[in-house]
This record gives C-alpha cells, sequence and structure tokens, in this order.
C-alpha cells in the first residue's frame, strides 16, 4: 500500500471509527474520460486509480479516490503530451474526489444498489460539488464491483479547452469508472 493510501485510511478511520476499509484492485479497475470535438471523439483510460471507502455499521460511507492525470493513455502519445500540458500536470498531478453517502450493507450475497455519493471534485487545482451515482455489486460482504459516469465542466475547471482547425473541443468531459474493491486484509 502506498503511503497516500496510509494516509487515506487514516483519515477514513480517523472519521468512521469501527468501519470496515475497502480499497480498490488496480489491476481491475480503470478510470475513464471522454470528450468531444466536432471531427472526432476521444477516450483516454488509466488504471492507476487509487481509492479507499470507509462502510460504518450505521449505513454511512466515507470515500477518498484519486488518479495521476498523467496515467492517462488514449492510444495517441502526441494527445497524451498535449493533455498533460493544457491540464498542467505539473501544478496538478492528481485529481481527487472526496465523498460521503449512505448505503446499508444487505443480509445476503449477491446484491445490488443504488447509492449517490455526494462531495468534492478536485480537478485542475478547482475544487468543485458533485453528485456522483453509482451502480453498486455486492458480491460478497468483502468484494464490490462499483460502476457509474458523470459530467464534468472543464471551463467550470479553468480547463483551457484544446483546438483543431480553430474549434474547441466541448465543454462536457465524460468520466467513467468501473471499480474493484476488496476489504483491507481479505
Amino acid at each position: 500500500m502506498s503511503s497516500a493510501l496510509s494516509v487515506i485510511s487514516a483519515l477514513l478511520l480517523s472519521q468512521a471509527p469501527g468501519a470496515r476499509i475497502l480499497a480498490v484492485e488496480t489491476a481491475r479497475s480503470t478510470l475513464g474520460y471522454r470528450v468531444v470535438h466536432k471531427l472526432h471523439k476521444v477516450r483516454g483510460e488509466s488504471q492507476a486509480v487509487e481509492a479507499k471507502a470507509a462502510l460504518s455499521a450505521d449505513g454511512g460511507v466515507l470515500l477518498m479516490a484519486r488518479v495521476a492525470v498523467a496515467s492517462f493513455k488514449s492510444g495517441d502519445a502526441n494527445r497524451d503530451a498535449h493533455m498533460q500540458e493544457v491540464l498542467e500536470t505539473g501544478r496538478f498531478p492528481q485529481v481527487v474526489l472526496k465523498g460521503k453517502a449512505r448505503f446499508l450493507a444487505p443480509e445476503t450475497y449477491p446484491a445490488a444498489a443504488k447509492v449517490v455519493v455526494e462531495g468534492e471534485l478536485d480537478f485542475h487545482g478547482r475544487k468543485r460539488p458533485l453528485k456522483v451515482p453509482l451502480e453498486v455489486e455486492l458480491k460478497s460482504a468483502d468484494e464490490v464491483r462499483v460502476t457509474g459516469s458523470f459530467t464534468v465542466s472543464l471551463d467550470e475547471h479553468e480547463v483551457e479547452r484544446p483546438s483543431l482547425l480553430f474549434m474547441k473541443i466541448d465543454d462536457a468531459c465524460q468520466i467513467d469508472f468501473d471499480l474493484s474493491l476488496k476489504a483491507e486484509g481479505k
């Protein structure tokens, strides 16, 4: 476990004593973005997601997730380098989501649920409130898959939108994720 994730665990546990901690399995998880230009669509993906969730017995959930901006790959090295330049990865190397939700563990497994996380997204050095709908698939008490998507405004985060042939990409950046989490120590 990285030192950053150790800090995340400590923070989550300090706010939710006695909580169970679930950690993302990086090799089985992806986070992607989609942007649209009038001439084409671009998708980038990262498997460098770090995330933890603290589940308390009363149904409270605290979570924190982050990803290194430079870890996204679109299949075009020049485009990826330009994206890193536009997003100023030297100044803002991480995108971070911190949030809370309510969720009571089911009595039997497997199970599924819909959960909404309310929190804050720190992207390009700008923090904005955010609600993220999640599809939660509970394989067991110790193994969870979380999927979903949300849209981020590049303008709201003061990102200078790249252009091609004098046409900028759309303001909306679609974020989608497929995360596998396991109980720590299991």
